[in-house]
């Protein structure tokens, strides 16, 4: 095949969302969603991406059609150096990781990449602002940190015992408006999957323990010392609104009825019909806030 610049920018955009559906690629690309099917196919071809192959034992499992989803290949990745463009060792990492991954690991991976995808999407026609992806936020951080996960770790109390708890989250970016001013945002995309609450074994996951967890994160200040960033929200979208009212009673527990304005919640249908930037977040105080005010 002849490799052509949409080609190279196609595998960019995999690079970066890790797995995507074919319509979220064609969006970011802008053009016909045709000519981007034609584009992915042929690069599938000569496996410069692949097609995870536990969507194929999904579409036997549900009704109905299911979109295609695309991943980098390690030669897809190697076309990549050739073009000037930075492969760490953490992308790679993800490549062999995301091969095998189940379908559940997918539809979440996807999910994100639906989150940026509208976001981005919105910031093209905003003159304002400016998206600060990973690479560019974490220039400043401890250069032992730049290349792994992003990871808050804080002391928390959990059944009357201190102990150390991180949280990793989703996805990781920055809003720079004309002002020079930067906000920070943490994204959590909550499928319904998780408890918001534990009453018995309260040592495995549940989504109250990782709102403490950024709770006192950001209390003990973790978010300068590891990721060298000055202040953080934390944006969850979640399922419906009634499951953003179970976070707000869990929050008012963590918080001791005090609230905390870090964090923001969002149900999928109202971010659906609007976009990140645009739609009014629920307040971890109450009340609703654009990300952008």
């Amino acid at each position: 095949m002849r490799v052509t610049s949409r080609d190279i920018e196609l595998l960019r955009n995999l690079a970066r969302l890790r797995l995507a559906s074919a319509a979220q690629l064609a969006a970011l690309d802008g053009g016909s969603a045709q000519n981007v099917s034609r584009a992915l196919l042929a690069l599938f071809e000569n496996s410069y991406v692949e097609r995870p192959v536990a969507q194929v034992a999904s579409r036997l499992l549900y009704e109905g059609s299911r979109p295609t989803i695309y991943g980098l290949t390690r030669k897809g990745a190697s076309l990549l150096r050739q073009h000037g463009d930075e492969v760490r060792r953490r992308l790679l990492d993800g490549i062999d990781k995301e091969r095998g991954a189940g379908w559940r690991f997918i539809e979440h991976t996807v999910a994100i990449a639906e989150f940026w995808v509208s976001l981005e999407l919105a910031a093209r026609n905003r003159e304002d602002l400016r998206i600060l992806e990973r690479s560019e936020i974490l220039e400043d951080a401890p250069k032992s940190k730049q290349d792994r996960l992003v990871r808050l770790e804080a002391s928390i109390r959990v059944g009357g015992v201190l102990k150390k708890n991180s949280v990793v989250p989703d996805a990781l970016f920055g809003l720079r408006m004309n002002d020079e001013k930067e906000n920070f945002f943490m994204v959590e995309i909550d499928r319904g999957e998780m408890p918001v609450e534990r009453f018995k074994n309260t040592q495995r996951t549940y989504f109250s323990k990782k709102m403490l967890t950024y709770y006192e994160a950001s209390r003990q200040r973790r978010h300068v010392y590891d990721l060298g960033i000055e202040n953080f929200r934390v944006l969850t979208v979640t399922t419906t609104k009634k499951r953003i009212e179970k976070m707000l009673d869990a929050l008012d527990v963590v918080t001791s009825g005090k609230g905390s304005n870090i964090f923001l919640f969002i149900d999928q249908a109202s971010l659906a019909a609007s976009n990140p930037l645009v739609v009014k977040w629920v307040g971890g105080k109450g009340g609703s806030v654009r990300i952008t005010d």
